[in-house]
């Protein structure tokens, strides 16, 4: 990515940067403007790059602050997205560097170029093409990603590096002598964790982000990278924005019966090229593994010379063609640029099958090899396999429970017939959380209704204390309040409260040898029992009930709503002969109307109230 500057505005927009399916390889190094050694080791590398062709290797450095003094500048910039790349290849010396994410590089020419020239003629099973525009202050990112080859492990992590190419005039003072620091991270979009994708053969993912120029920046040295790792942390393809084209199939793979001769046919697109490109494009194809019975044409020409163009390529073969997957490498070439390469699938009595779950991490089982990602397999059309997900999964205070899967099997294990038309099978989960409870002070004999239990995400769920008024310890304890911690928790001297559940919460239902909620009125002994008319009414949200008990003996004072169904319990409990009110905070009920019962040995009375919010 280039962006103009003309009288300091940015008045050009650049709509360029592809890279295709065969290989760019990745160099991510760490070194430090404070580093001795890096001073020592970092010219062989910088010259080696020099000299490299840039639609074959890129690199990116990140910057560390040790040793002392430890003020790298370049590092305090973005200390975040440095640390989590340290942290990522567990890096605790410098200078070190890796090569497309798996081999430790070394600082020499002769093994960078040997490595070099080993890993960039292995064909990458995906294409990435990078879009930029530069939108006022701002940069937008796109970039296209298609899967070319079958991965066996499907969900992989795209990031993205702001790279500026060159910083000179470093402040403080570099101590180990450098002057110039190239091709320098200065941010991850959209953060150092990138996204997670799952890729299939010819799917394409799209991905957009956008950042602004930082006042440090030179706007006209920043260029972004994009790449894929994979979960073994092999960096899968890197792009940038070059004056290239890319290719892009469409389908990205046929099936073709067993037995029987066969013919499909595919396009092959040049949808995204550099601006001002208008080099023809000539194609080629080969079959790998080779096989004379399998033939490539391209029956209306194979050459593409206007942008965007497409060319349609049919691939044949003999009913002899044994079982297997073929891939067709298209080759493009032109005068300027390196050839480019795509694959397409030919699949002869196989399909491409994905096995996984909806919930990332739930262990699951293909023919007995146990998994946590989504696998992807070419099996032989009419092969059975065997599947098993677990009924549960628990994970802390989080639970996740068998469905069905997706295929309408409501068994967790199943024995498949592979078929051409079924490319996927998802064991489907709910998931529950828990409801964490206690009392305080502990050992307090009282039970917390539908606490200590998993429930389903989303669910209304009433919890409530019984009894609230308990003997411990030779002393009586009531039910004072709820503390409760986590999203959605309730907080209040209810001793009932509903809670619509989104993740883990946790009520502790606390006791005191004082009962905040039932006030004493005097020390006069009713003759008989009564219920009072609440006030106020309506109210919102607190209002006081006062009650009559004559004789020693259980209590309950219940709320219900017009259907009948309980939502709080004030108290419930024995309780003295005596005149009492309680004050009801109902903030954690709607607006309504709703009845509160008194219920003592032989006497039950039933009153009205109303909450207005």
């Amino acid at each position: 990515m280039k962006i103009f500057i003309t009288l300091l505005f940015i008045v050009f927009v650049t709509v360029s940067g592809v890279h295709p399916g065969d290989r760019l390889v990745y160099i991510e190094a760490f070194t430090s403007s404070t580093c001795g050694a890096c001073a020592s080791l970092n010219p062989a590398f910088n010259n080696w790059f020099a000299t490299q062709n840039p639609e074959e290797v890129l690199r990116v450095y990140y910057h560390m602050n040790w040793p002392s003094p430890g003020n790298d500048p370049m590092y305090h910039h973005n200390s975040a997205d440095n640390n989590a790349r340290r942290s990522f290849y567990g890096v605790n010396a410098i200078p070190n560097g890796f090569m497309d994410g798996t081999t430790e590089i070394e600082y020499s020419g002769s093994w960078l170029a040997a490595n070099l020239n080993s890993r960039k003629n292995i064909l990458s099973p995906i294409a990435i093409t990078v879009l930029d525009s530069v939108q006022g202050d701002s940069v937008k990112v796109t970039a296209v990603i298609y899967c070319e080859q079958m991965m066996s492990s499907p969900l992989v992590t795209v990031y993205m590096n702001v790279i500026e190419t060159l910083i000179t005039n470093i402040n403080p003072p570099p101590t180990n002598g450098e002057t110039e620091f190239p091709h320098v991270m200065r941010k991850m979009l959209p953060s150092s964790s990138g996204r997670q994708v799952l890729l299939k053969p010819g799917n394409t993912v799209i991905l957009e982000e956008r950042f602004k120029m930082h006042p440090d920046w030179d706007p006209s040295k920043i260029v972004v990278h994009v790449w894929a790792q994979a979960p073994d942390k092999e960096v899968l393809n890197v792009a940038t924005s070059i004056s290239s084209y890319s290719l892009i199939p469409d389908p990205g793979y046929r099936i073709v019966e067993l037995g029987q001769a066969g013919s499909e046919s595919f396009n092959i697109n040049i949808p995204y090229f550099a601006e001002g490109y208008n080099s023809p494009v000539q194609f080629s194809a080969e079959v790998e593994p080779a096989n004379n019975n399998i033939n490539v044409s391209f029956p209306s020409g194979n050459t593409i010379s206007s942008f965007p163009g497409s060319v349609t390529m049919n691939v044949s073969s003999g009913a002899q063609v044994p079982a297997g997957l073929y891939k067709i490498i298209v080759t493009g070439t032109n005068s300027i640029n390196r050839p480019r390469k795509i694959v397409v699938n030919y699949l002869v009595g196989k399909n491409f099958v994905e096995i996984g779950t909806n919930k990332g991490g739930i262990p699951f089982t293909i023919n007995g090899s146990s998994f946590t990602m989504s696998q992807l397999y070419a099996w032989d059309i009419g092969s059975q396999q065997n599947l098993e997900a677990p009924l549960t999964h628990t994970v802390g205070n989080v639970k996740h429970v068998f469905e069905n899967w997706n295929n309408g099997v409501t068994t967790n294990q199943q024995t498949i017939t592979v078929n051409s038309s079924t490319g996927n099978y998802t064991a489907n989960y709910k998931t529950q959380f828990k409801i964490l409870s206690a009392v305080n002070p502990g050992g307090i004999p009282a039970n917390i209704v539908n606490g200590n239990m998993f429930h389903d995400s989303g669910s209304s769920v009433t919890v409530s204390v019984e009894p609230t008024q308990v003997q411990y310890n030779g002393k009586t304890y009531y039910f004072n309040r709820w503390y409760g911690s986590g999203e959605g928790s309730y907080n209040g001297t209810n001793p009932s409260f509903t809670v619509n559940l989104s993740n883990p919460i946790n009520q502790i239902a606390i006791f005191d040898t004082v009962n905040v909620g039932i006030a004493t009125l005097g020390s006069e002994v009713p003759d008989k029992f009564f219920l009072y008319q609440n006030y106020p009414n309506p109210f919102n949200p607190v209002t006081k009930i006062k009650f009559d008990i004559a004789k020693y003996g259980n209590v309950s004072l219940k709320v219900y709503n017009v259907l009948g169904e309980e939502v709080a319990i004030l108290q419930n409990g024995n309780m003295l002969p005596g005149r009492y009110e309680y004050s009801f905070d109902a903030s954690g009920l709607s607006s309504g109307i709703y009845f509160y019962k008194l219920t003592s040995n032989e006497f039950v009375s039933i009153r009205r109230f109303v909450i207005l919010k």
